[in-house]
């Protein structure tokens, strides 16, 4: 169970910094299907930001250590900012992901998920402790 709760507190994180994502960067959009996904339709785009974020975070725990450690001689010889391009990478392959399931992330250009993937990279951090603490509790 509390494997399952951490999973659920990071991706409400990760869904919030999605929220902030969509907000600031102009490429990168999340659109609500047109059929109502629950009930009336009123709260699907949450569910679809929540959905999103879970794709996210599979990628970032399963594909994105083994980009880091194919590009360690590039993250080394840039200093660290090599690492910056594998998360905007893990960023456009979420989109691809989320397109193939049938959710709403769209990202218009590389740019955009470079920009997107650092403000997830600060909105992660400040809301790191909080994160922590909550899944903690359990």
């Amino acid at each position: 169970m509390g494997l399952l709760w951490n999973f659920l507190v990071r991706a409400v994180g990760t869904a919030v910094g999605l929220w902030v994502v969509t907000y600031f960067v102009t490429g990168v959009t999340v659109t609500a299907p047109a059929e109502p996904l629950v009930g009336d339709g009123q709260n699907d785009r949450l569910w679809v930001f929540l959905a999103c974020a879970a794709v996210i975070l599979l990628l970032n725990m399963t594909v994105r250590p083994v980009l880091r450690l194919l590009g360690l001689p590039l993250t080394i010889l840039t200093l660290g900012l090599f690492a910056l391009v594998i998360n905007a990478a893990v960023f456009l392959l979420a989109e691809t992901v989320a397109q193939a399931v049938g959710l709403g992330l769209h990202i218009a250009t590389f740019g955009a998920a470079f920009w997107g993937a650092i403000i997830m990279a600060l909105v992660s951090w400040i809301l790191g402790p909080l994160t922590g603490a909550l899944s903690a509790r359990r």
